[in-house]
């Protein structure tokens, strides 16, 4: 999922780890410097130009 706003990621992104599916998956939330847009995927592989915000798992924050 792209938001433009950290706020607007990280509830898609808490929503998403307290999802039953997504019991025990990181769900990251990621910066790209290039769209200025925030991404929030299971994914955490990251390109040059990206930057890692940080992760939620069953609901938790944890920032890098």
């Amino acid at each position: 999922m792209k938001a433009k706003s950290i706020d607007e990621a990280k509830s898609y992104a808490k929503a998403q780890s307290l999802n039953k599916d997504n019991e025990d998956v990181a769900i990251y939330i990621i910066h790209c410097n290039r769209t200025a847009s925030f991404y929030v995927d299971t994914d955490g592989l990251i390109r040059l130009w990206e930057q890692l915000i940080g992760y939620y798992i069953n609901g938790v924050f944890t920032s890098e």
